[in-house]
This record gives structure tokens, C-alpha cells and sequence, in this order.
């Protein structure tokens, strides 16, 4: 069984959900409310766990009241949590989501305060055993050191693309074997508007594999001759997208770390989060591994 170590981030999300215009002041009614679990790596390791592999997740929260919610829920879902720190008197990520009846989201976010980014207490050595790892870019004195570990060991590092105040480092990119971008991240990289151009260009500065999700427009990346390849999204209803991307970077993550090629890893995630956008429900939308096989209409290889 693969094991896969998640570093990086975790939220809590405030939803709301109702019929109102996400434009001006004023006062808003919202017709439903929840609380779900967020944050890249900290989702990416429930979707790991879901899919049939092992996780840890690597990060920070306050010793408030939110961070042993948000804690609680990894653990809930099987999530291996040793490593998470509780650093003392600091506030934990939270964000608040609108979503409004035609789709459109906003969201609010608080990084968090106080939660030190002190990253030598983790057992870096750890990731010579493992898979492969995840990292997202917001805990930049974690993710050096770890992408640094897995480069040397020859493990699988899968890199998040996600926009940011500040682009990716580029100094991140050299380290990983994959780099994964949002659409506005490889957009904020690679200041370009054209998906090859921007995919070529970030190519042109490290030996991993660049990818890039797109929401409708599928996933994209660059085959080990510089073409461009693309799986279209599913054309499954769509219900709730929230986390959907973090979704992909786990079921990516694992399907790498169990060894197989791009192109299969690429159509395992994005029937993953074209599943768990399908279904309301936060975390407890992601589907599990026999669902995902079903949807390929093939049985699992391996």
C-alpha cells in the first residue's frame, strides 16, 4: 500500500450557501451553512486515505479551539496526525466561502497568526520510506527541506501551483518531480495568458513534469516530448467544487507514489475530483477507489 506525506496547510471553512449576488454591501441571508475541512495538503490527505492509501499530514495549527476541530476531522478520517504541531497561544487558519445559487464563490481567508514556521522539529528523514509526497508552496521552510529530502532519495514529489500573494518559488519548481498549477498560477508564474507558452516556459527551468488543472477545460500537461496532452473534464452533474482541486493533488499523489505512468495518474485524479464534485457534502463527497475504476469503465491493473 503506497503512503503518501501531505505538507503544508490546514483551514477550517466556513460555507455559506444561498440566493444572493456576491456584488456591493449591504446585508446578506444565506440559506445553508456548514463547516468542512480545508486547506491543499490537509484535503489531499483525506482523498489519499479515502482512495485506499496511507497519509500524513505535515503542518501547523493554533492550540485553539479551531485547530483541535480541524484536527479531529484529519484523525476522523484516518489521516496519521504525529506531525502536527500545536504551537502555543497562535490562532489557526480559518476562510469564509460564499457560494451563490449560480455558482459564483468568493471566498475570504485568514492564514492564521502566530504559528511559527519553525520546521526543524519534523523528521525529515521519514520521507526516504515513504511513496511520495505532496507539498504545498505555504510553508516555505517545510517545503524546501522536504522537496530537497525527496529529490535526493529519488522519491516522487508532487509541487502545488496555486496563485499566491507571490508566485511559486522558482527554487521549489527545481526540487519537485511534478509541479501542478492552478490555471491563475501557472497565469501568475509564467505572465502569460497562453496555457502551452506558460507550460513551456516553466518546463524550460526544471526537469519536472508541469501540469496544469483548468476546471472545465480539464487537466493538461506536457508528454516527455513537450506536446501538449489533455483529458477533458467528466461530464458528470456539478454540485459542489470546493476542494475539488486538492482532491486531484491527492488522488495525483497517490497514483504516482503507487507507480503509475502520467497519463494514468492524470485520469485517476480527475475522475476523483469529477466524483466529489458530483455530490455535496465537503470531505465526505470524495469517492472511493472501486467508484473511480467504475466511473474509467476498466478494472484496476494492479
Amino acid at each position: 500500500m503506497a503512503e503518501v506525506t501531505c505538507i503544508g496547510i490546514a483551514f477550517l471553512d466556513h460555507v455559506f450557501e444561498g440566493d444572493f449576488e456576491l456584488a456591493g454591501g449591504g446585508l446578506t441571508f444565506a440559506q445553508d451553512f456548514n463547516q468542512y475541512g480545508g486547506g491543499t495538503a490537509a484535503t489531499a490527505s483525506v482523498a489519499v486515505v479515502r482512495l485506499g492509501g496511507l497519509s500524513a499530514f505535515w503542518g501547523r495549527l493554533g492550540d485553539d479551539d479551531t485547530g483541535l476541530q480541524v484536527l479531529e476531522g484529519l484523525r476522523r478520517h484516518g489521516v496519521q496526525t504525529e506531525n502536527v504541531r500545536l504551537v502555543p497561544g497562535a490562532q489557526s487558519p480559518v476562510s469564509s466561502i460564499l457560494i451563490s445559487a449560480d455558482g459564483e464563490r468568493h471566498e475570504m481567508i485568514f492564514a492564521g497568526r502566530g504559528l511559527d514556521g519553525d520546521a526543524s522539529w519534523l523528521p525529515f528523514g521519514r520521507i526516504e520510506d515513504t511513496s511520495a509526497i505532496l507539498v504545498d508552496p505555504r510553508w516555505p521552510e517545510a517545503a524546501m527541506p522536504a522537496l530537497q529530502t525527496a529529490y535526493d532519495h529519488r522519491i516522487p514529489a508532487i509541487l502545488d501551483g496555486e496563485a499566491g500573494p507571490e508566485p511559486v518559488p522558482r527554487e521549489l519548481i527545481e526540487m519537485a518531480s511534478h509541479v501542478i498549477f492552478s490555471h491563475t498560477g501557472l497565469l501568475q508564474y509564467s505572465a502569460t495568458a497562453d496555457m502551452r507558452a506558460g507550460l513551456e516556459a516553466v518546463a524550460a527551468t526544471t526537469e519536472a513534469r508541469i501540469g496544469v488543472t483548468a476546471g472545465w477545460d480539464g487537466f493538461s500537461w506536457l508528454d516527455e516530448d513537450g506536446k501538449v496532452q489533455t483529458i477533458a473534464a467528466l461530464n458528470l452533474p456539478v454540485i459542489d467544487t470546493l476542494g475539488a482541486r486538492d482532491v486531484f493533488l491527492g488522488a495525483f499523489a497517490l497514483a504516482i507514489g503507487e507507480e503509475k505512468d502520467l497519463e494514468l495518474a492524470a485520469l485517476f485524479a480527475n475522475a476523483a475530483a469529477g466524483l466529489k464534485c458530483s455530490k455535496p457534502g465537503g470531505r465526505g463527497a470524495i469517492p472511493c477507489r472501486a467508484e473511480i475504476w467504475e466511473l474509467l469503465g476498466e478494472p484496476e491493473s494492479d
